[in-house]
């Protein structure tokens, strides 16, 4: 989530003075590797949010998208306590997006059956993943309601928008160290792997008992959370956040804004992950830029970093991160491309998959979403 750095009347300061300025063409980079899983890019699509009469469900800052079958998604934001319904319409052959439109939104409801506030309960669910079943949604909070200190996942079910359940990260011994987030850096991201009975989470940046958040000269390291279907924790594994490429030094009115994370996580049917990282940072001219890659990610010779003294830090110990290979890059410039959320599609006509990104655009009506095809080696 990078609210603080875009938000009310110096995102219109920023975006008056790059009016001024050639903004950058996006430059999207697929790598390749024989044999392997691999990401083709298709392109990107914008389009026009609904004006809601009421505030709280407007689809702003959506942060996370699971797919429900076919055309139709379901997004949340961490603006406001409400679920989106999205169809998105996708060539079969090339998988280029052709049109998305919003639904009737889904307001969340606390455990009660009562509206959450939205200037209190509204904010900060970054992420979303779907049950067995299809009959709840899952979604991970950097926060608890109004404690900025104790990130937590919650269950609503569908289509009633009602709270279910609530895991907060003291409920459990594992979850403690997720007591010690750095604040807008907790739980922003959640997926379930098809086909099987496990979850996984992740904080955005590093915890303050595990190291450094990732700068120009070095990562930082995270936490990949895994749990099973009823949300309980199984194992932990450290997953180091690439370093971002220059300070900026343009526009001067953001230097210092520079940060570097992991926005989301995808679980593949083979039990590995993609990983989606952004940073915001500066290009190799120090220019501001959003820096959004794909990571496969593989956690099978990783080090299980919930036991012993790895389960209260990392700082100044050894472990074995997961392995990751990068296999996409898009560099936008200072654009609508704060991407956050990542949801598996249908299969093309050819077997490829559909991987669809969607943009936080912190408030306001204009959206992005980014699709791209998921080649799996037979």
């Amino acid at each position: 989530m990078l609210r603080r750095l875009t938000h009310g009347r110096f995102l219109a300061a920023i975006l008056l003075a790059l009016c001024a300025v050639d903004a950058a063409k996006p430059e999207s980079t697929a790598v390749e590797a024989a044999g392997e899983l691999r990401l083709i890019p298709v392109g990107r699509y914008e389009f026009e949010g609904p004006a809601f009469p009421v505030r709280a469900w407007r689809p702003e800052g959506l942060s996370g998208i699971v797919s429900l079958g076919g055309d139709r998604y379901l997004a949340i934001g961490d603006e406001h306590a409400c679920l989106h319904t999205i169809t998105i319409q996708v060539d079969s052959i090339s998988g280029k997006i052709r049109a998305a439109r919003f639904g009737d939104p889904i307001p969340l409801l606390d455990s009660l059956g009562g509206p959450l506030p939205d200037s209190v309960m509204g904010k900060d669910r970054e992420a979303i993943a779907l049950d067995a079943a299809g009959q709840s949604v899952w979604l991970a909070n950097e926060r608890t309601g109004s404690d900025l200190h104790r990130p937590s996942i919650e269950r609503h079910s569908l289509p009633s928008g009602r709270m279910t359940e609530l895991r907060r990260v003291d409920s459990h011994p594992m979850l403690r160290v997720f007591e010690n987030i750095r604040v807008n850096l907790g739980f922003e991201s959640l997926t379930r792997r098809p086909g099987a009975s496990e979850f996984w989470t992740a904080n955005e940046g590093p915890l303050t008992v595990d190291g450094a958040p990732a700068t120009d000269k070095a990562g930082g390291a995270v936490r990949l959370q895994k749990l099973d279907d009823a949300m309980r924790p199984v194992a932990q594994y450290a997953y180091v956040v690439d370093p971002y490429p220059k300070r900026i030094t343009s526009p001067f009115f953001l230097a210092r804004n520079d940060v570097s994370g992991l926005s989301e996580l995808l679980a593949l049917e083979d039990g590995r992950l993609l990983a989606l990282e952004r940073s915001f940072a500066g290009d190799s001219t120090g220019y501001a830029n959003f820096r959004n890659r794909i990571y496969l990610v593989d956690v099978k010779d990783a080090t299980d970093v919930s036991q012993g003294e790895l389960g209260t830090g990392l700082a100044g110990r050894a472990y074995t991160p997961a392995r990751k290979r990068l296999l996409w890059e898009l560099n936008s410039g200072f654009t609508n491309s704060n991407f956050e959320g990542m949801a598996l599609g249908e299969r093309l006509a050819n077997g490829d998959r559909l991987l669809i990104l969607i943009a936080d655009n912190d408030t306001g009506r204009d959206e992005a979403l980014y699709a791209l095809r998921l080649v799996v080696p037979k």
